[in-house]
């Protein structure tokens, strides 16, 4: 259907950009596309979170503060309230960065696709800074990036998705010493799986913003996550924010959760750090599959241009999901990239795998 003359209205960037698509097939026998942890709450928790989102009060407007979940969640980071600002997720939060700091914005590729997606709905140039063969950053050329391009925000997911590489750490510390006109941002959506943070370093760097979110342990129906930074950052990142962004369930249920649930969350996180290795070596000992190494909670594999997509459809058509980037026009990752012929495999429960696993030998060794 045509815009017909509405079109002149949309950027130029956005209408040569595509829409977020994640397909799903009619039966789902396994879930392994969308980095989730594996594991259902035990019913005595759901339970006791009904209870609680029952005295929400709906006819009211949610605390605009968010002040129990920011209590709750400067306490368990040892900060102070006012160097968190709340989001639906690391996507609103993105996108808050992008409007706050207007300006050419800087990141590796391939890496987390909102932070492409957030510049274009916006308007704000992004400077792409290729990674090598095995993921792995250049750098020396990252550094030549910012230098020539000065850019407002440099992003940097540690660990990376869709990849799952961890880069040096101290990377990102020292940017934001030599660089501090720009805003350099430790997306650490995966910290529980990596148990690597640039926190402890926060207060070295007023140019440091850290990027959590609670989608990755267990409450990505939440869509709750926060930055951590400088109160001078906040105060600048709340003139953006949206009111009320936060609904008053998402509050309840995230307090809920950082109260009851952390316990329980961060332990079943440890079993999928511990079912990695296995699930990663028992990926490579397929034919034909190139494994990289992961410090979140997926494999990213390489089973070959137009090999993968048969290897996808295969596998939905069994029921088992995984994320495809061997296919044309994936959203910010283009058709012959350097995710051509690769799948993204989030680690899942023992049953998870072990299905993944013998759907995966029964197409390979069909082929």
């Amino acid at each position: 259907m045509s815009l017909g003359p509405l079109l002149e209205r949309v950027p130029q960037a956005l209408r040569g950009s595509s829409a977020y698509h994640v397909p799903q097939p009619p039966q789902i026998r396994a879930k392994l596309d969308a980095n989730e942890l594996p594991y259902a709450w035990p019913i005595e928790l759901r339970m006791a979170l009904g209870a609680a989102l029952a005295e929400v009060p709906l006819e009211r407007y949610p605390d605009p503060r968010a002040k129990v979940v920011r209590d709750l969640v400067a306490a368990q980071h040892g900060i102070s309230g006012e160097q968190l600002v709340f989001g639906n997720g690391s996507d609103e939060l993105i996108a808050m960065l992008c409007a706050a700091f207007a300006g050419p914005i800087l990141y590796p590729v391939p890496t987390f696709v909102y932070y492409k997606l957030a510049s274009i709905a916006r308007g704000i140039p992004a400077i792409e800074v290729p990674l090598d063969r095995n993921f792995e950053l250049d750098e020396a050329a990252f550094e030549r990036a910012i230098t020539e391009h000065r850019p407002s925000i440099v992003f940097l997911a540690l660990p990376n998705n869709p990849t799952g590489t961890l880069w040096r750490m101290d990377f990102a510390l020292e940017l934001a010493a030599r660089h501090r006109d720009t805003v350099i941002v430790s997306d650490e959506a995966y910290v529980a799986y990596s148990d690597q943070t640039a926190l402890p370093h926060l207060a070295e760097h007023p140019n440091l913003v850290i990027m959590r979110t609670l989608s990755k342990v267990g409450m990505a129906g939440l869509r709750v996550g926060f930055t951590i930074s400088a109160p001078a950052i906040c105060d600048v990142l709340e003139k953006v924010r949206p009111p009320y962004n936060l609904s008053s369930l998402d509050q309840a249920a995230a307090a809920f959760a950082l109260r009851e649930a952390a316990p329980w969350s961060l332990a079943r996180a440890a079993e999928v750090v511990a079912a990695r290795p296995k699930l990663a070596a028992d990926l490579a000992a397929l034919p034909s599959t190139e494994v990289f190494a992961s410090a979140a909670n997926l494999v990213l594999v390489r089973f070959g241009a137009g090999r993968a997509a048969k290897i996808w459809q295969g596998l939905a058509d069994r029921g088992v999901v995984v994320r495809n980037f061997d296919h044309p026009g994936a959203p910010g990752h283009p058709a012959g990239g350097p995710l051509a012929g690769c799948l993204r495999i989030t680690v899942g429960t023992a049953a998870e795998n072990a299905l993944l696993l013998a759907e995966l030998a029964t197409l390979t060794k069909t082929e």
